[in-house]
């Protein structure tokens, strides 16, 4: 078995492609294809099925995928330990968070993390709960920013930065506006306006609802959490919004409430794969992102 093998390998995995994969490895395709045949003579057991969908993972292929990350991500952790000789932190991270937290996070995270290392490349993504973890598995993100619970936890490591209010969010014309604790039963005449399933906001926001009993009707689903305010602003409904995007909106006719009797929240975390051995640049990002969310709640 060579380094490079599962170098292919993984970008494979990533790619689904073979063609698509050997232009990222900078390799020709055949000599790529070739690799990947000899690996799995080697091993035994097919890692990659071929077809008319593209380059899918076999099931063998599945449980192999994390080891390969692991050993790629220890040689990676050995080079950029070579490299500290100059004693800067330098290097490339990959990070991505889901729509609900990258705008009112990243922005002063990033300028934090630039401040204190500025020769980190960060590469930023944002994308659905399901496509970051995707990323992650694959090892093309480094860390995310997601609220769980979510598929695929047991394959992640979870740090849990801060708790992050659900707040209740009605048009200033409401009966109830300016109200700072509502019970959730007292809107159950009023609609809501929540968005798409694949957003962990929207799983949250039904969790919440279906504990207090309250089965709203819904006025109208969107992928966009401006969209969403805006149509609550409009007098289509209530919504819930996360305590971190309160100040964005603050100027905005809407008001925001707790949850009475007991307010909810989602958990911020700062989430990475655990088959991949964190290089010095990852720990000291990781570090760094703990850091300024503790000093911000401190403030």
């Amino acid at each position: 078995m060579e380094f490079h093998q599962l170098r292919y390998f993984v970008e494979v995995a990533r790619q689904k492609n073979f063609s698509r994969a050997a232009a990222v490895c900078n390799v020709a395709q055949p000599s790529l294809s070739q690799q990947m045949k000899k690996l799995e003579l080697e091993l035994g057991r097919p890692l990659i099925l071929r077809g008319r969908q593209g380059a899918q993972l076999t099931e063998f292929g599945e449980s192999m995928l994390p080891q390969a990350l692991l050993i790629l991500s220890g040689a990676r952790k050995m080079q950029e330990e070579a490299n500290l000789g100059s004693g800067e932190i330098s290097g490339r991270i990959s990070i991505g968070a889901i729509p609900t937290m990258a705008p009112y996070l990243l922005p002063q995270l990033v300028q934090q993390v630039l401040t204190r290392y500025p020769t980190l490349e960060l590469s930023l993504v944002e994308n659905t709960t399901d496509e970051l973890v995707r990323q992650l598995r694959e090892g093309s993100l480094d860390f995310a920013l997601l609220s769980p619970p979510f598929a695929g936890e047991p394959d992640m490591v979870l740090d849990v930065l801060r708790a992050d209010e659900l707040l209740i969010v009605l048009p200033d014309s409401h009966p109830l506006a300016k109200v700072q604790e509502l019970k959730l039963l007292d809107l159950s005449e009023f609609p809501m306006v929540v968005m798409k399933d694949v957003h962990c906001l929207s799983r949250q926001s039904s969790s919440v609802c279906d504990a207090s009993g309250l089965k709203p009707s819904v006025a109208l689903e969107s992928s966009q959490l401006e969209t969403v305010i805006s149509m609550v602003e409009a007098g289509m409904g209530f919504s819930f919004i996360p305590e971190i995007a309160r100040q964005t909106f603050a100027h905005r006719n809407i008001s925001f409430a707790s949850i009475a009797p007991t307010p909810a929240s989602r958990q911020i975390c700062l989430v990475s794969s655990k088959y991949q051995q964190l290089s010095p640049p990852q720990l000291a990002f990781q570090q760094a992102v703990k850091d300024t969310l503790a000093a911000a709640r401190e403030q």
